[in-house]
Parts: C-alpha cells; sequence; structure tokens
C-alpha cells in the first residue's frame, strides 16, 4: 500500500479504535494500526490506515456493529 492510496479511519476513543481493530481482525480487509497524523488536529491519538479501495466496505461493517469513525482522511 502506498500512501496515497490509503485513508486514515480517525476515532473519538482509543477504546473505539481498538474495537474496531478488533473486528477488522475477523474480516478480509487489510489494515494497519497508526499514530494519528500530524495535521489531522482530531480524534484519540490512534488511527485505523486502510486502502481507499476498501473504504466503504470497512465503514459499512463497523457501522453494522455501531462503531463510526470521527472522520475518514485520504492519506497523501
Amino acid at each position: 500500500m502506498t500512501s496515497s492510496e490509503n485513508v486514515a479511519l480517525v476515532f473519538r476513543s482509543v477504546h473505539q479504535t481498538l474495537e474496531a481493530e478488533d473486528l477488522l481482525n475477523s474480516g478480509s480487509w487489510p489494515f494497519v494500526l497508526i499514530p494519528v497524523p500530524p495535521s489531522i488536529n482530531q480524534g484519540c491519538g490512534l488511527a485505523i490506515q486502510i486502502a481507499c479501495s476498501d473504504q466503504q466496505g470497512v465503514e459499512a461493517y463497523l457501522e453494522q456493529h455501531d462503531i463510526l469513525p470521527l472522520k475518514a482522511v485520504r492519506m497523501d
């Protein structure tokens, strides 16, 4: 994954981020837990990086489990 093809999903809390990580571990999408980039002045300090092409599927899956990202930011 190159950074221009990725999205960082930023969550309200570390707890919510780790819940999302647990859910995604049981899914088929590749992801990486990352520190929130300095340019993003929101969230808890942790984010989940996914491929842009997976964003809709990942967000729909998380929404089914009542976990919604605070923000999705394209990584440049």
